[in-house]
């Protein structure tokens, strides 16, 4: 083959693989400039009109106790006895436990020693006054009578001297005479008051005796542990063994004989609950309605919902409504509202703002709404809507503001 040829089969060989090449390359460039395939987000899409909401709202409220107690100790140490476990019914006064009360009762002991000590002490002293009685009451008239004499001496001898009729030295014998009497009677009556003083000491003794034992036996009665009301134990946090403190806790108690519900209602609703009227509930969690009275209406609404609270009281003889159970409370209001109604579960809210999406086409917008009224199913939508606007009621958390989607039609669904 000559050089010619070689050089020609060379050179196409080359153009062929060049265009291969450029092929190649705008087939790629064709794939990377394609769109992305749009995807279509399911939803199901409702046809607003106007329409009324009823004047009966339902609240949600939550069962609580109507009374709760927590249980405390008295008296620090170890717990010695448990009488009771979780479930049991328990009346007010009821012993619970017992914490080790060795010194509480040695220190009963030593007090009572030291009552029957003082008691007998007093005993001794009325009975050495009693003994004393006579001769000191005698020794006191003879000193009274020596001392009105001696004052008669004296006054006679005063007299006398005065007149010259004695010398002035007997008036000193005279006078000498009266302050001795006056001591001796001075001293009898010392003796009498110094046994009447005894007596009273001892009797102070006695009476500070009595307030230590029964400060001893208080705080031997604190060694027990009792129910501070009728109820059951919710609760207990401790054992045998354990060492408490004063004041520490050792369980709950509650009551539920009766229970409490409260619910959060409007100002709307107000004119139509009264202290002491009968209400409907029901409980879902059991399928059963029950009637309560109202026992509290709030005088003033939260400052963050703007609601007013309401306690109703319920009877639970069966014990079978407890505690954290949700219970629906319908309430009659003043007036239906009239506007754009949805389900409730059309809404979304983020910062503090409420809106929905609006499907217009093949897509779906977000548009801010205002809501003026609204129950646990339905709410009349004052503002950002007007009949005929198509809402999107289900498949909106996966949306954002524009997002193209596929639509179903919430009639469809026999709603």
């Amino acid at each position: 083959m000559n050089k010619r040829r070689m050089s020609a089969i060379a050179a196409s060989l080359m153009l062929t693989m060049g265009l291969v090449l450029v092929g190649c390359t705008d087939e790629q460039e064709k794939k990377e400039e394609a769109p992305p395939v749009s995807v279509s987000i399911p939803v199901t899409v409702l046809t607003v009109k106007e329409a009324m909401l009823s004047n009966e709202r339902t609240y949600i409220g939550s069962i609580a106790a109507e009374d709760t107690s927590t249980v405390v100790t008295q008296a620090s140490g170890t717990l010695t006895k448990l009488y009771v476990k979780k479930g049991d019914s328990v009346k007010k006064g009821q012993l619970i436990g017992e914490v080790d009360s060795t010194k509480q009762q040695l220190d009963v002991e030593e007090q009572e020693s030291k009552l029957a000590s003082a008691i007998a002490r007093l005993a001794q002293a009325k009975a050495s006054q009693d003994a004393d009685t006579k001769e000191v009451s005698s020794a006191r008239v003879l000193a009274k009578q020596a001392l009105d004499n001696a004052k008669e001496s004296y006054d006679r001898v005063k007299a006398l001297v005065e007149a010259g009729a004695l010398p002035a030295a007997q008036l000193g014998t005279a006078e000498d005479e009266w302050i001795r009497a006056q001591n001796s009677y001075r001293t009898s009556t010392q003796s009498e008051a110094k046994d009447l003083a005894g007596i009273q000491v001892s009797a102070a003794d006695v009476e500070a005796a009595k307030l230590a034992v029964e400060k001893a036996k208080r705080a031997l009665a604190d060694s027990k542990i009792k129910a501070p009301m009728d109820g059951v134990i919710n609760q207990l946090s401790v054992s045998v063994g354990d060492q408490l403190a004063n004041q520490g806790a050792v369980g709950e108690i509650v009551s539920l004989d009766h229970v409490m519900v409260t619910i959060q209602v409007d100002e709307d609703a107000l004119p139509s609950l009264k202290k002491g009227m009968s209400m409907q509930l029901s409980i879902p969690a059991l399928g059963t309605k029950i009637e309560g009275e109202i026992t509290f209406v709030g005088l003033s609404a939260a400052r963050d919902t703007k609601l007013f609270p309401v306690e109703i009281r319920l009877p639970n003889r069966d014990l079978a409504y407890r505690p954290g159970m949700r219970a629906d409370v319908t309430v009659t209001g003043s007036e239906e509202q009239k506007g754009i109604v949805l389900p409730i579960e059309a809404l979304l809210e983020l910062d503090g703002k409420q809106y929905v999406y609006v499907v217009k086409g093949d897509r779906a917008y977000k548009q801010e709404i205002e809501k003026i009224e609204s129950d646990t199913q339905a709410a009349v939508i004052g503002q950002g809507l007007a009949p005929g606007d198509r809402i999107v009621v289900e498949g909106q958390s996966d949306l954002q503001d524009g997002s193209q989607v596929s639509i179903s039609e919430y009639d469809k669904k026999g709603e």
